[in-house]
C-alpha cells in the first residue's frame, strides 16, 4: 500500500490524506516484511539546471512493513540520483558574494535544498542557488526557524519578494518564478496549501506597419535636414528596424564597421555580440550603405555617445523629434522588427531561415506573427500538394 493511503487511526499517525509521519512510530509497532528491494537504472531529466544529458542515474529502494496493531502493509519507497560532479561541486562551493553573517547559518541548509532541486527545475543552477540563498538569508535574519520547509512556506516567499530593495523589477520577477517552481517541486499538496495557479500571457507581438505607414515614417525622415543628427537617427532606425529587423540594443550597439557592402551590392549586418548574418532588404540597403560610410567606426544611431546602450536613449529621442501628428504612426523598434520579419513571412521565405536572422532559437518564436501573414491561394496550395508531374 502507498504511504499516502496506509494506517488511518494509528497512534502518532494522522489520518489519510493528512501526511504520515514515521518518525513517531515505535520500533516494536511495526517490522520489515521480507529483504529490501534495490532497482538501478537511468531517470529522465525534469529540468535544465545544468545538466549535460538527458538521463541521470538513480537507484530506488523499497522497504515492506507490517504493523502489528492494526494488520497493514505499507511500502516505502526511497529514491537516490546522483548529481553529476560538476553541479556538485558549484552546489558545495557555493557563496553569495558579500555573504552576511547569516549565511554561515543556512549555507547548509541551502546547499541541502538547492541540490534537492537542481536536476529538476529548468533554470541554471547558479540562479537556483542565488535566490534559494537570497530566500534562507532573509528568514534568518526575520528570525524564523532555521527550516527549508519554513523557507518554502508561500507567505515566507512573499515576505521575502516584498522587502526586496535596490532590486531591479525583472530580477523580482525572476526570484518568484524561481522560488515557486523550487516550492511546486518540494512541497507537497497535503500541507493544506493549493497549488500556484498557473499563468498564461497572450501571446502577441507589435503590429508590423503598412506600406503607406512606412511611406510616411520615410518622408518625415527625408525631411530632417539633411546632415543632422536627427535624421541619421531615423534613418538608423527604419533601416536596421524594418530593413534588418534589429532588436533596439543591437541597433544601440551597431556600428558603421559592422556593416559591410558585397560585390553583389546585399548589405549585410553582424549584429554585435552575435554570431548571426543579417542581409538588409534591398529596399533599405542603399539607405544603410551611406550611414555605414558616414558613421565610419562609429555608431549608426546617436553617434556622439560615449555610452554603447544609454538607458531610454531611443525612447528619449523619439519623444523628442517625433511629430505630435495624428495622422503620423509612432515610431516603435518593436513595430519595425515585425514588419520586416512579416514581410519575409509573406515572401515565403522559409521560417527556418527567418527564425535564425532574427535570432531565434526555434520557429515557434514565429508563431505570433502568422496573424499578419494570408494564407496561401487555392492553386499554390494544390501545386505544392501535387508536387512535380
Amino acid at each position: 500500500m502507498p504511504e499516502s493511503e496506509a494506517l488511518f487511526v494509528e497512534p502518532g499517525l494522522k489520518r489519510p490524506g493528512e501526511g504520515l509521519d514515521y518518525a513517531r512510530l515505535r520500533l516494536s509497532d511495526h517490522r520489515r516484511v521480507g529483504p529490501s528491494v534495490r532497482i538501478s537504472g537511468k531517470v529522465p531529466r525534469s529540468g535544465t539546471a545544468l545538466g549535460t544529458s538527458g538521463h541521470r542515474d538513480a537507484s530506488l529502494q523499497i522497504d515492506v512493513h507490517y504493523v502489528r496493531n492494526c494488520g497493514y502493509l505499507f511500502s516505502r519507497y526511497s529514491w537516490c540520483t546522483a548529481l553529476e560532479a560538476e553541479m556538485s561541486q558549484t552546489i558545495l562551493g557555493y557563496r553569495p558574494k558579500d555573504a552576511p553573517p547569516e549565511w554561515d547559518a543556512v549555507a547548509d541548509g541551502v546547499r541541502m535544498l538547492v541540490a534537492a532541486v537542481a536536476d529538476h527545475v529548468p533554470y541554471r543552477l547558479m540562479a537556483v542557488l542565488h535566490a534559494v540563498a537570497r530566500l534562507a538569508i532573509s528568514a534568518e535574519y526575520d528570525g524564523l526557524p532555521r527550516d527549508p520547509a519554513v523557507w518554502l512556506e508561500q507567505s515566507t516567499i512573499n515576505r521575502f519578494l516584498l522587502t526586496l530593495t535596490g532590486v531591479k523589477p525583472s530580477s523580482i520577477t525572476t526570484f518568484a518564478s524561481v522560488l515557486a517552481r523550487v516550492r511546486e517541486t518540494l512541497v507537497w499538496v497535503e500541507r493544506g496549501e493549493p497549488a500556484r495557479p498557473r499563468l498564461s500571457a497572450h501571446r502577441t507581438r507589435a503590429e508590423p506597419y503598412t506600406t503607406s505607414e512606412l511611406a510616411r515614417l520615410d518622408a518625415w525622415a527625408n525631411a530632417l535636414e539633411t546632415r543632422s543628427v536627427d535624421r541619421r537617427n531615423a534613418k538608423a532606425m527604419t533601416t536596421l528596424g524594418a530593413g534588418c529587423g534589429l532588436t533596439p540594443s543591437e541597433m544601440l550597439a551597431t556600428r558603421g564597421s559592422s556593416i559591410h557592402v558585397l560585390p553583389s551590392d546585399a548589405v549585410v549586418v553582424r549584429p554585435p555580440g552575435s554570431d548571426r548574418l543579417v542581409v538588409c532588404r534591398s529596399l533599405w540597403e542603399e539607405d544603410l550603405a551611406d550611414l555605414a560610410r558616414a558613421a565610419g567606426d562609429g555608431y549608426l544611431f546617436a553617434p556622439h555617445r560615449e555610452v554603447e546602450k544609454p538607458k531610454n536613449a531611443i525612447s528619449n529621442w523619439v519623444r523628442r523629434t517625433h511629430p505630435a501628428d495624428p495622422k503620423m504612426p509612432p515610431l516603435q523598434m518593436a513595430r519595425l522588427r515585425s514588419t520586416w520579419i512579416v514581410m519575409l513571412l509573406r515572401a515565403r521565405v522559409p521560417s527556418e531561415i527567418v527564425a535564425k536572422a532574427a535570432g531565434m532559437s526555434t520557429t515557434a518564436a514565429l508563431a505570433p506573427y502568422m496573424a499578419w501573414v494570408p494564407d496561401h491561394s487555392p492553386e499554390a496550395i494544390t501545386r505544392m500538394l501535387r508536387g512535380a508531374v
